[in-house]
């Protein structure tokens, strides 16, 4: 087993909530800094502990683990960190701070809260305990750190194996990834949930918890069952979903993309639990319906996603595609991706009902696949452009191409004659076929930029296409879309040991240093500016994916 071991900027520590209990409200997530071995916690008033270790080189760095040359690391609770050095660790508090000593425990108090340091001399090294909240005096010994050592290693040693020894070291960081971006049930979430990056956001997100299971549900059905439900559990009573919770109810008045019924019917594949489809079948059936009703409001079977004109950084969250240049003629749109993810979806959940010989409610969905379909295809195709676009509500196509124009092709919407034509455009290296396809908008585009969705790729985004060109007998173009994804993951995860939110369309410049709705620093720092976020659960999701060669 071949873990990953690289150590440096962005990437998390803390503990997961698949290991025990851990709270939101006061979560105890550090992110290494530059130097090693170096970890800022996530506070208003942020708290460092650093060991001053020159020359450190690490066997084993995951999201609660550090191994090396006469050093360990090791979370052992929620708020209690305990380790080896040969050297004294240091705390540090950013801005205000009070340390005061009694023996060999030295207590820090900021505005965030009360950090403890207690240290033991022993033959073989420095002993101790950092913690949060919490005063400890017994440390464990090296024998019982190396038992938390062991634990540690069994986890990943349990997975399936990576088939590919060159995708090894980037696999078990995935790994590592989907772990700590684990919480345990809390406030108003019954179940362990997902958060797509525990620093900075830390939220539960729609669309994301469902690719987060796309990846458990290869190794941790019951947990994929998890990310799902604690989802559907948030439902308001009209079936709207929000696209954002903390445990405390919901964060915002927009919803996000329609992949629900699709990610439970893939979850179902894994261990045919009739159960869980009668848990959730009620939800997904009051989301659709929701859905249909509240975002169509030309009434003509397209959807329109709820936008933010006056909000220029965002201005259509709700998509998840925040800062599109689709969105900048600032008026409805009947949405070919909104429209697509409700046909796809309703396909699934007339599946589901079927599964559970509830014909009535199979039949509906089949009935509002085909009609979704329908619309689709004789409202939003251009035949001229061989793609799919955005329709003004006069009935104007915008004619704005972008990677949702060949989404039809996953959704199994296009005719075979259809897909010919929009393959021919997506081959197009001065357009989507870029050294990292596909570019969030197209190389021709006077939009074309390195910030987020308007020129950079994503690798939800690349899985989707990827599916179509199967669908539609492609198989040789979407391994090849499958490896130049793969190459760029591995290329930037060698240089900085990240995953990250999304990447380069030319593959040339380091994720840190591309915008994300706005200019990055010279030196990454997300609390500066949010660069393309490390440590990014669903990009290590579909990596996994990819790795494996799993096509839900």
């Amino acid at each position: 087993m071949n873990l990953h071991n690289i150590y440096s900027y962005g990437q998390l520590f803390c503990f997961s909530g698949l290991d025990g209990k851990t709270s939101r409200a006061n979560d105890f997530v550090g992110m290494f800094l530059n130097d090693p071995i170096t970890i800022r916690f996530h506070f208003e008033n942020a708290v460092t502990l650093k060991l001053p270790l020159e020359n450190a080189k690490f066997d084993a760095v995951t999201g609660d683990l550090l191994v090396g040359n006469n050093f360990l690391l090791a979370f052992v609770s929620a708020n209690v960190i305990m380790g080896k050095s040969p050297v004294e660790p240091i705390v540090l508090s950013e801005f205000d701070g009070e340390i005061t000593t009694c023996g060999n425990i030295k207590k820090l108090v900021n505005s965030s809260g009360e950090f403890y340091l207690t240290t033991e001399k022993r033959a073989d090294g420095i002993y101790f305990a950092f913690s949060f909240g919490e005063k400890v005096e017994d440390i464990l010994s090296y024998s019982e750190l190396l038992e938390i050592k062991k634990q540690r290693y069994a986890y990943f040693e349990a997975m399936p194996k990576c088939p590919d020894v060159k995708y090894e070291k980037l696999y078990y960081k995935c790994l590592s990834i989907n772990k700590e971006n684990v919480y345990y049930p809390e406030g108003k979430i019954p179940y362990r949930w997902t958060t797509p990056d525990r620093v900075p956001h830390r939220f539960m997100w729609l669309w994301d918890s469902v690719f987060h299971a796309f990846a458990f549900a290869e190794y941790n059905v019951q947990m994929a069952k998890e990310s799902i439900l604690s989802v559907l559990c948030m439902q308001d009573e009209s079936g709207f979903i929000a696209h954002m919770y903390d445990p405390n109810g919901a964060l915002s008045v927009i919803t996000q993309p329609q992949v629900l019924a699709w990610g439970v019917w893939t979850v179902y594949q894994r261990d045919k639990d009739k159960e869980f489809l009668k848990q959730c079948a009620p939800a997904l059936k009051k989301f659709l319906v929701w859905t249909a009703e509240n975002r169509d409001n030309n009434k003509n079977g397209l959807l329109e996603w709820f936008t933010e004109p006056d909000y220029t950084e965002c201005k259509c969250g709700e998509s998840g595609l925040d800062n599109s240049p689709r969105f900048d003629f600032d008026v409805e749109l009947d949405a070919i991706d909104f429209s697509t993810y409700l046909c796809n979806d309703a396909k699934y959940l007339s599946m589901i009902y079927n599964e559970l010989g509830d014909n009535e409610n199979a039949d509906y969905f089949n009935k509002l696949h085909q009609n979704v379909k329908n619309k689709i295809n004789s409202l939003l195709w251009c035949e001229e452009d061989g793609l799919y676009y955005d329709r003004l509500f006069s009935g104007e196509l915008t004619r704005v191409a972008t990677p949702s124009s060949f989404l039809p092709m996953f959704a199994g919407i296009c005719s075979q004659e259809q897909a010919d034509k929009m393959v021919k455009v997506l081959l197009d290296e001065n357009r989507f076929w870029t050294k990292l396809p596909i570019p969030s908008m197209p190389k021709d585009s006077e939009f074309y930029d390195i910030d987020m969705w308007r020129g950079c790729s994503w690798l939800n985004i690349n899985y989707f296409v990827m599916l179509g060109l199967k669908k539609y007998g492609y198989d040789s173009i979407a391994n090849e879309l499958k490896q130049k994804t793969l190459n760029a993951i591995l290329k930037w995860y060698n240089q900085t040991g990240n995953i990250f939110e999304f990447y380069d369309a030319d593959n040339q410049i380091c994720p840190f240093n591309l915008k994300r709705k706005g200019e990055q620093p010279e030196t990454p720092d997300y609390r500066v500016h949010v660069h393309s976020i490390s440590d990014y659960n669903w990009s290590a999701c579909f990596t996994i994916l990819y790795i494996l060669g799993v096509e839900n």
